[in-house]
């Protein structure tokens, strides 16, 4: 905010500058001065014994001029506007000489055409013994006027200067309504211009190949049938491998505007999915989270999930919006589904009212050890009641089509004391214990058939794979989750910035690992910088063969299917 106090100073600082230029006549129309009398000319200027002067230097042709020097060929000016004409001593080379520039010529015969004037303000011409011919030449009777060549000033017009007040207004105006839009990467091409004209382009061109393709006989006006899947491959094969990648991410940001970081994030990289954070600042009031998550939307190639933690009690992000929501600890006490179910109709409601589709809970984790991170926020400590009470609650949330659900978080939390987010914990559980405990949410809900995503934390499941944190674990990601369980929906890591992976593993380390895992989704890229190292690490794993286009092809393509069930895709009509 300082920065932005700072160059509103600046802004009318500047004002202030150019309107005393203005008074001061700097903004006028260039134009040659108009001959004036000596008298007129020593009035104006306010000057006395201020004379031109021939005066023979020897052998120079350079003019001293005082403190403004104007170089024109052998005539020059002082800082009092006298013109001051050198002659070299060598005169009769000038007298051969065809190279005399009008400028000289001009003062030339003002020294000598005047010298009656001149003596008449008590100013004497000292002149050569013997002048050139073209000098003498020119001697002609005496006059009363006398033209001084032109001082030529760079100066700017009033519309110039009405112009540079305009564009510092619109400068104003854009600081007041969210500086960031112009002091950061999208620069004046956002301002001036909007946002990007390609936000509709890729699924235009798919509705157009669509219609081209339309059963024959049929009218032009009937749509093509066309399953979910078969509509989604198609956006995928229109799709460049950059903006394939970009669905990869979930990127988080810092404050409540679109910023230039954000606006990068969205219409450079085209990445697929965005969370909303208190923490970061994102959420002040109803009105500017809707026009935030609407400008957002409006400027992504490719509908946007936009997710949220909203899990009620300890972790209530519109808190300050909706007043307080129940956490799933307290619903859990009731063991009563339907108050479950209430609470995700009610949490449905209040997440699209801003634009929200896509929620990061519920928590099905089974409480077995106090963990302070996990304090209140799952449904309770055996797997029967968390999953009936999370399922409840998930058909709830999902059951107006506009909102979808996470269940997190995968491998298990409810066995560990330590909070990935400041170290690695380690599951110790055996394998059957796994299964019949931290996992049986998880079977259940996924042979329901109404889990679209699931969030993998990062920790250590020593009976699985104890040298790899679980979200870059290919054998909990594909061996469990995709194979044994037969999920297919999105699987989405937690952030990637906590510090149980950052202690070991760069952000392009990380992305491309996690891909290799089976990921889809890759949570935490706060920044262009961020987004940029964990695609360029995917880029690198891909050109070394380590991930194939058909692995960024499969993620793309659930991801997408996520969006359609959000009905953020509808297949065309015609």
């Amino acid at each position: 905010m300082r920065s932005y106090n700072k160059v509103i100073y600046y802004f009318f600082d500047a004002m202030l500058y150019i309107f005393l230029l203005y008074k001061r006549g700097y903004f006028v129309e260039s134009t040659q001065l108009t001959p004036l009398t000596i008298q007129e000319y020593t009035e104006e200027n306010q000057i006395t014994q201020k004379r031109p002067a021939v005066i023979a230097e020897p052998a120079s042709t350079h003019v001293s001029t005082g403190n403004n020097v104007v170089q024109a060929s052998n005539i020059e000016y002082d800082a009092s506007d006298t013109p001051v004409l050198v002659i070299p001593a060598a005169h009769d080379a000038l007298a051969t000489s065809h190279s005399v520039t009008p400028l000289m010529q001009t003062a030339i015969e003002v020294a000598i055409t005047n010298q009656q004037a001149l003596a008449d303000i008590d100013t004497h011409i000292s002149m050569p013994s013997a002048l050139p011919p073209q000098v003498a030449a020119h001697m002609a009777p005496e006059t009363s006027r006398v033209s001084f060549p032109p001082i030529q000033q760079k100066t700017w017009t009033r519309p110039h200067a009405l112009l540079l007040i305009m564009l510092l207004g619109v400068i104003v105006v854009q600081i007041i309504s969210g500086p960031s839009q112009f002091l950061g990467t999208q620069g004046w091409a956002y301002v001036l211009h909007g946002s990007p004209a390609n936000n509709t382009n890729l699924l235009k061109s798919v509705a157009q190949q669509l219609t081209q393709h339309a059963t024959p006989g049929a009218s032009a006006s009937t749509p093509t049938p066309m399953t979910p899947t078969q509509y989604i491959n198609l956006i995928i094969n229109h799709m460049s491998l950059a903006q394939k990648l970009g669905q990869m991410m979930l990127i988080q940001f810092v404050g409540p505007t679109y910023s230039s970081d954000l606006s990068a994030m969205i219409t450079q990289y085209n990445i697929g999915a965005v969370l909303i954070f208190t923490a970061n600042g994102n959420v002040q009031s109803k009105q500017q989270l809707t026009s935030l998550t609407a400008q957002m939307q409006s400027n992504s190639s490719l509908p946007l999930a936009i997710a949220i933690d909203q899990e009620g009690g300890t972790v209530d992000r519109l808190l300050n919006l909706d007043g307080p929501r129940p956490a799933a600890a307290t619903i859990g006490a009731t063991n009563d589904p339907a108050q479950a179910k209430a609470a995700g109709i009610q949490d449905a409601q209040d997440l699209a009212s801003y634009g929200i589709n896509l929620n990061l809970a519920p928590v099905v984790d089974v409480t077995n050890v106090y963990n302070p991170q996990m304090y209140d926020r799952t449904f309770g400590n055996t797997p029967a009641v968390v999953t009936t009470m999370a399922g409840a609650y998930l058909q709830g949330l999902q059951q107006s089509g506009k909102v979808l659900g996470t269940l997190k978080h995968f491998p298990g939390l409810g066995d560990v004391g330590v909070d990935p987010h400041l170290g690695i914990p380690h599951l110790t559980r055996s394998l059957a214990d796994l299964e019949q405990i931290d996992w049986q949410p998880y079977q259940q809900l996924i042979q329901q058939g109404n889990v679209h995503a699931i969030m993998v934390t990062h920790e250590i499941v020593t009976a699985v794979d104890g040298s790899i944190p679980s979200s870059l674990s290919y054998k909990l990601i594909t061996g469990i989750l995709r194979q044994q369980f037969g999920f297919q929906g999105v699987i989405m890591t937690d952030s990637l910035t906590m510090a149980g992976i950052t202690a070991y593993y760069t952000e392009a380390q990380a992305a491309a690992l996690a891909i290799e895992a089976g990921d889809d989704l890759l949570m935490g890229a706060a920044s262009p910088n961020d987004v940029a190292a964990m695609l360029g690490g995917i880029q690198q794993a891909i050109n070394a063969g380590s991930i194939t286009q058909q692995r960024i092809d499969d993620s793309v393509r659930r991801i997408l299917l996520l969006k359609y069930a959000m009905g953020l895709l509808p297949i065309p009509t015609h």
